[in-house]
C-alpha cells in the first residue's frame, strides 16, 4: 500500500496506533489485543488508553485519546458502547483520522443502539474520519505484520503469509479462515473484519486490495451488498487486471419480496439477484467456507487454462469419479487419452489399469506408474488440466503419491492440481509449500476447476469487447413517448397500455384495438381478421384468464357480439369495482414457442431483467436467467444460452431453430426501457413472448407493467 495513492493505508498499514480500553489480562479481549499485537511484532509505534495504568505490557498507557503523545494512525476502540461517541470525539480533537470499533451493541441492538450509530455516524461525517465497524473483528495485515484483532486464532505461533486478501462481514468467522488455512499452510495477505459497516464496507476494501502488490486473489465473506455501484466498478476493473473475486455470499434460502402482479416479482428473490450479478461481472461464487480459501489459493497458483477438456490420474478410481462428477456438473469435458498417451502407458502399466479417463493406476502404479502416467497426460494436447488423485498412500507413504505430483508440477505448462485422502494433512501441507493447488475432498476439487474455467472465459470475455453496454437515455424519443402514456395510466397498466409502451420500444406486439362497445368490437374484428382473441382490460383484474375474462378463437361476428356482453359480466361478478376500460380485440398469433420477459426493480441493485421459458412452465419449471441493466449483446445472448430450455430455442428433435436474435434484441429493449424510465417502473411481464424460426421473429401476446 502507497500512503500517496490509497486513503486507506492508515487502516491497513499503520505507522502507529492506539489501544482504547487495553488491558493486560490477556483471558479478556481486551487483553488479547495487546497480547497478538506485541507476540506478533507489530514494527510500528503503538499506545494504549486505560485510566487506572500507565504501562500495559510494556506499552505506554494514557488516561484518554487527548493525553496521546501524537495524532497517530489508527485508533483501535474496545470499551462500551455508551462511551463511543465521547471517545470517537477526543480521536477527532487529537487529528486521528482512522478508526476501528471492535465494539459491539450499537447498530445490530435495537432502538437505543441504533440512535448512538447514527450520532456517531454524524460525528465522523463531518470530520471527514474512516470508520471500520462497529461490531467487527479488527483488520490483521500480515505483511507488516500487524495482528489487530481480538480473535483467538491468532495464538498460533506460525501463521502463514499468503496473496489472499480476506474481506468478512463475519467477524467470528475470520478466525474459522485463519486457522483451517493455516493447517494447509495458506496464508492470507490480509484479514479484513468489516462488521456494521457503518462507514467503510466490503467495497471500499475491496477496491484498496485491488491496488494492493501483495494481494493475487480477493476472497469475501458476504451476506449484504451496502454498495452496489462501488462493486460493481471493483469488479470490473478486477476483471481487467485478472485479480479473482471469490465471494461467500450466505443467504441462498433468503425469500425475496415478492410482488403479487407478475411473475417476474416472484422469480427474481434476492439470491438469484445476486447470482445474476457474480455471474455478469465476472465474480466467482463459492459454496462451502473451505472454499473461500482454497479457490483463492488456486488462483493464486495456477492460470486459467486453454480449453475445458480435463484429464484425471488416480490410484483410487472412486475418488476420480466424484472428481470427474463435480467437475462435469460445472462443464467441464473429458475427453480420452490420445491414441499415443494409451500406447505408452500400456508399455508399463498392468493389463487391469484403466488406460482411459481417469487413468486408474491402481494401487500397483505408486511404485512408479502414476508419476509416468502423468507425465503423459500433461504432455497430451487432449488436455487443458490434470488431476492427480491420490488415495491413502498420501496420507502414510507421500512419496508414492504426493512427491510424483510435486516433481511432475515442476516442469508442467498447464495447470496441474491435486486431491489426497483428506486426513493427509503432511500431503496437503507438501502440495502447498511447492505451489500446487491441492483440496482436502473430491467435490471441492472439480468445483474449483470449473472455477478456474469459468473466471478465465468471464475474463477473456471482458477483454476481448470490454461488454459494450446500453446504457440510460432518459431523453430517447421512446422515453417521452412511453412517460406520456404514463401519464394517463394508474398503478397497474392493462396489457394494452403496457404494449404500447413496449412498442415505442421496437418490441413487437400483436395486432390489436381497444372495443369500448360491440360496434367498435365488430370494426376492430374486421380490420384485423377473425378469428380473434377478446379481453376484458380492467387494471384491477391484472390476471385475466384466473378472472375469465378471455376468449380465444372467436371466429365470427354473432360470437364475437354475444362475448362481449358475456366476457363485461364476467369482469363485473368478479371484481364489481373494476374500471373496464373495453375489450381488447386481439389477432390471433401463429403458434410458436412461449417464454417469458421481465423486469423488476430490485431496492439495492435497481433493474434486474429476467428471460425464461413462458406459459406455465415458468411457473413449474421456474427455468429463468437474469441480468442486471445495462446489458450487452453479449450478455443478452448468455442469458438465453444459459436458461434450460435454450434446447428448444437452437432445435430440438427435428425443430428448426428459434429466433434467439429476436429475443436478444427484446432483452435489450426492455433493459434500455427500465434504465430510461427509472423509478417510473417497477415491475414488467411480457408472457407469453412467442417465439418463431430463426428470421421470423417475436411477438408479445401478452404483456403487464406495474408501476
Amino acid at each position: 500500500m502507497h500512503a500517496d495513492t490509497d486513503p486507506l493505508t492508515s487502516l491497513l498499514a499503520p505507522k502507529s496506533l492506539v489501544i482504547v480500553g487495553a488491558s493486560a489480562d490477556y483471558t479478556k479481549f481486551t487483553g488479547r489485543t495487546v497480547k497478538f499485537i506485541l507476540k506478533h511484532r507489530y514494527p510500528g509505534r503503538i499506545y494504549a488508553v486505560n485510566p487506572g495504568r500507565t504501562d500495559i505490557s510494556g506499552i505506554p498507557s494514557f488516561p484518554s485519546v487527548a493525553d496521546l503523545p501524537e495524532a497517530v494512525d489508527t485508533a483501535f476502540l474496545q470499551i462500551a458502547a455508551k462511551a463511543v461517541p465521547g471517545v470517537i470525539e477526543q480521536c477527532i480533537a487529537r487529528g486521528i483520522k482512522s478508526i476501528i470499533i471492535h465494539t459491539a451493541g450499537l447498530g445490530e441492538s435495537g432502538a437505543e443502539g441504533q440512535r448512538t450509530q447514527e450520532r456517531i455516524k454524524a460525528q465522523i461525517r463531518e470530520a471527514g474520519v474512516r470508520v471500520v465497524g462497529p461490531n467487527c473483528a479488527g483488520i490483521v495485515n500480515m505483511t507488516q505484520p500487524m495482528i489487530l484483532s481480538p480473535i483467538a486464532c491468532y495464538e498460533l505461533d506460525a501463521i502463514p503469509v499468503g496473496r489472499i486478501g480476506l474481506i468478512s462481514q463475519s467477524g467470528g468467522l475470520t478466525g474459522a479462515y485463519v486457522s483451517r488455512a493455516a493447517e494447509r499452510g495458506i496464508g492470507f495477505s490480509y484479514v479484513i473484519s468489516t462488521g456494521n459497516e457503518m462507514d467503510l464496507g466490503v467495497s471500499e476494501f475491496a477496491r484498496a486490495l485491488l491496488a494492493d502488490p501483495h494481494t493475487d486473489a480477493i476472497a469475501v465473506f458476504l451476506e449484504a451488498l451496502r454498495d452496489v455501484e462501488l462493486f460493481r466498478a471493483v469488479a470490473r476493473e478486477a476483471l481487467a487486471r485478472r485479480k479473482p473475486i471469490v465471494v461467500l455470499k450466505v443467504g441462498r434460502t433468503e425469500v425475496g419480496a415478492r410482488a403479487a402482479a407478475s411473475h417476474t416479482g416472484a422469480l427474481t428473490g434476492a439470491d438469484a439477484v445476486y447470482d445474476a450479478f457474480f455471474r455478469q461481472e465476472g465474480i466467482v461464487r463459492v459454496e462451502t467456507l473451505e472454499d473461500l480459501f482454497e479457490v483463492p489459493a488456486l488462483f493464486c497458483k495456477a492460470k486459467p487454462p486453454a480449453g475445458r477438456n480435463v484429464g484425471i490420474i488416480t490410484t483410487t478410481g472412486g475418488g476420480a469419479t466424484i472428481v470427474l462428477e463435480a467437475a462435469a456438473q460445472a462443464g467441464l469435458r473429458f475427453p480420452p487419452p490420445s491414441d499415443a498417451t494409451i500406447r505408452e502407458a500400456t508399455a508399463f502399466l498392468p493389463s487391469f489399469a484403466a488406460k482411459a479417463n481417469p487413468m486408474d493406476v491402481t494401487m500397483s502404479g505408486t511404485g512408479g506408474g502414476f508419476k509416468r502416467g502423468l507425465e503423459l497426460l500433461v504432455r497430451d494436447d487432449a488436455f487443458d488440466m490434470v488431476v492427480g488423485v491420490v488415495g491413502t498412500s498420501s496420507q502414510f507413504e507421500p512419496r508414492l503419491g504426493v512427491e510424483p505430483i510435486v516433481e511432475v508440477c515442476r516442469e508442467a505448462r498447464k495447470p496441474v492440481a491435486a486431491f489426497c485422502n483428506p486426513n493427509a494433512a503432511d500431503a496437503l501441507r507438501l502440495f502447498e509449500a511447492n505451489a500446487i493447488p491441492s483440496f482436502r475432498t473430491p467435490e471441492a476439487c472439480g468445483r474449483a476447476l470449473g472455477y478456474l474455467v469459468q473466471y478465465g472465459e468471464a475474463a477473456d470475455g471482458f477483454s476481448r469487447n470490454n461488454r459494450q453496454r446500453r446504457t440510460a437515455d432518459p431523453a430517447a424519443p421512446a422515453a417521452a413517448e412511453a412517460r406520456r402514456v404514463l401519464a394517463q395510466a394508474g398503478g397497474v397498466l392493462t396489457e394494452y397500455t403496457s404494449k404500447r409502451i413496449l412498442a415505442a420500444y421496437g418490441i413487437p406486439v400483436t395486432r390489436e384495438r381497444l372495443a369500448r362497445d360491440p360496434e367498435e368490437a365488430r370494426a376492430a374484428a374486421r380490420e384485423i381478421g377473425y378469428p380473434v382473441a377478446m379481453k376484458v382490460m380492467a387494471a384491477q383484474i391484472p390476471h385475466k384468464t384466473e378472472a375469465g375474462v378471455v376468449r380465444l378463437g372467436v371466429a365470427a361476428e354473432e360470437e364475437l357480439v354475444r362475448a362481449y356482453g358475456e366476457l363485461r359480466e364476467r369482469a363485473r361478478k368478479f371484481k364489481a369495482d373494476a374500471a373496464i376500460d373495453g375489450v381488447l380485440i386481439q389477432e390471433m398469433a401463429p403458434p410458436g414457442v412461449e417464454m417469458i420477459v421481465g423486469m423488476k426493480r430490485d431496492p439495492g441493485f435497481g433493474p434486474v431483467v429476467l428471460v425464461g421459458l413462458g406459459g406455465i412452465f415458468v411457473e413449474v419449471f421456474q427455468d429463468v436467467a437474469l441480468r442486471i441493466p445495462p446489458l450487452s449483446a453479449e450478455d443478452a445472448r448468455e442469458m438465453i444460452g444459459e436458461i434450460r430450455g435454450a434446447k428448444l430455442l437452437r432445435g430440438f428433435r427435428g425443430s428448426p431453430a428459434l429466433d434467439s436474435a429476436a429475443i436478444a434484441e427484446v432483452l435489450l429493449a426492455v433493459a434500455g426501457l427500465a434504465l430510461d424510465l427509472g423509478e417510473e417502473i417497477r415491475e414488467l411481464d411480457i408472457n407469453p413472448l412467442v417465439v418463431y424460426p430463426a428470421g421470423k421473429g417475436i411477438r408479445v401476446v401478452d404483456a403487464l407493467i406495474c408501476r
